[in-house]
């Protein structure tokens, strides 16, 4: 049975606090230490009921204090600027970020540092707009006003590309659009691309590579219209100077060698990824690169 998209980002999002709390830490008798908040935000479950996320958050955290003997909590925040605002004012010490959404409050907050990034399973993150082989459509403004597939669980890095090309054109994306359905799955998305329901949908490249090579026939019938610049990957991310170094190292050590355990391997496998890893030497410049072409936005974004 095929989990829903949001579901598995759900998991695996709760996964991660799970093993960032199994780090080993000496036990101290009559540790009266403050807990350890992890923020997340809740674009990671768009297509998820914020109600359901919410109520299973303290079963959750009941979980982690039981096989860890840490007290860790969970806070679901409205979205990144408020990841970004309790990270600084040290309500969360540890936070989850998409990429660019990184970028976007380094700019800001210089002392806000990568804990670990995410190590995906293909060899770029970036968005694609795909479309039938034999389609007449040769650019992005010949899909204006056409029908669109923007499946459950799209990423985030997928939906700011699409929106910020189609405002590029002169419209916003639900606006530019003749009409937009939202198909269960990335497969069915393309299914319905192949099958001619609808003109294109977006996807993620690695998704795309998924699907070529499990469907290579319905793959043969499509084409990618435009991609997006490399997007940098998730970020587990901490404020400079308010976690003890010795911790983080404890933290950092748990998450990268995570993929060796039983639970860890799940946790890959949900979330669509080899591994977590500490950012590369040029991690600095590729927040630097997508800041320059995906600015922090002004308004709200899709």
């Amino acid at each position: 049975m095929r989990l829903p998209p949001s579901l598995v980002r759900l998991t695996a999002a709760l996964a991660v606090t799970v093993l960032l709390l199994q780090v080993d830490r000496p036990a101290v008798h009559g540790d009266h230490r403050p807990a350890v908040n992890i923020g997340i935000p809740q674009n990671l479950f768009r297509d998820f009921p914020k109600v359901t996320v919410e109520a299973l958050m303290p079963t959750f955290t009941k979980l982690m204090e039981s096989q860890t003997g840490m007290r860790g909590r969970v806070i679901l925040l409205s979205g990144p600027d408020e990841v970004r605002r309790y990270l600084v004012d040290n309500k969360v010490q540890l936070a989850v970020f998409h990429g660019f959404e990184f970028a976007w409050a380094k700019t800001q907050h210089d002392e806000l540092k990568p804990l670990v990034v995410v190590i995906k399973q293909g060899t770029k993150l970036q968005a694609q707009v795909i479309v039938a082989k034999d389609s007449p459509v040769e650019k992005l403004e010949d899909l204006q006003g056409q029908p669109v597939a923007i499946p459950r669980g799209t990423p985030e890095h997928c939906r700011l590309f699409l929106s910020r090309r189609t405002r590029r054109i002169g419209q916003r994306m639900e606006q530019f659009f003749g009409s937009c359905v939202t198909p269960p799955h990335v497969a069915a998305a393309l299914d319905d691309v192949a099958a001619g329901k609808v003109k294109a949908t977006v996807v993620d490249s690695v998704a795309w590579e998924n699907y070529q090579w499990m469907h290579p026939a319905k793959a043969a019938k499509l084409r990618p219209l435009v991609q997006s610049e490399p997007f940098p990957t998730g970020v587990i991310a901490y404020k400079e100077g308010v976690l003890p170094e010795s911790d983080l190292q404890r933290f950092r050590q748990g998450l990268t060698s995570a993929h060796s355990r039983p639970e860890g391997m799940q946790l890959m496998m949900l979330w669509k990824m080899k591994r977590f890893d500490v950012a590369p030497p040029d991690f600095q410049e590729t927040l630097a690169e997508i800041v320059k072409a995906y600015p922090p936005p002004i308004g709200e974004e899709p």
